[in-house]
């Protein structure tokens, strides 16, 4: 029993992975196939961003965001108008922005049939943002705007509120 036990352990645990982030240098982002084929990687450096705690200095961080940020800016895939957005989380407010861009990226990728519904890709996005925030080992405060949207979502009237 004790050997079954013990073989059952090292095999799950052989099978856990660490959260890594992907060679960005191998990844070319030029022809517009070259996004298509980038997905999986703009999730996996969304996974990583969103579950990893702010830190000053982090540059897997700084090169997962990057990444993402070219992605969005090169893919004709998706279309992503966040002016309205940054208003709510805050001007020069990047550690949130970031945040929220890695969210709404990752949902988008993931929820393709959503991706025509504006306000419901800015409340996943958003509210993955608000709960980033509420965990305090991520080291990222709610500021007042987004203090804001928390009582909104507590009330149900998140969507509203973003409108």
């Amino acid at each position: 029993m004790k050997n079954t036990f013990f073989s059952l352990l090292l095999f799950f645990s052989s099978n856990l992975t660490a959260q890594t982030i992907p060679n960005f240098d191998l990844i070319k982002l030029e022809k517009t196939s070259d996004y298509k084929k980038a997905e999986p990687f703009v999730i996996l450096s969304a996974n990583f961003i969103l579950s990893t705690p702010i830190k000053i200095d982090n540059k897997d961080r700084y090169n997962s965001l990057r990444f993402i940020s070219q992605w969005m800016n090169g893919t004709t895939d998706y279309s992503f108008a966040m002016e309205d957005m940054i208003e709510k989380i805050g001007k020069g407010d990047n550690d949130h922005l970031a945040i929220y861009v890695s969210a709404l990226s990752k949902y988008t990728i993931e929820n393709k049939p959503v991706v025509k519904n504006a306000i419901q890709l800015k409340v996943e996005a958003i509210t993955t943002l608000l709960n980033y925030c509420q965990d305090k080992k991520n080291n990222l405060r709610l500021t007042k705007q987004l203090k804001k949207l928390v009582d909104a979502k507590e009330k149900g009237q998140l969507e509203q509120a973003l409108q």
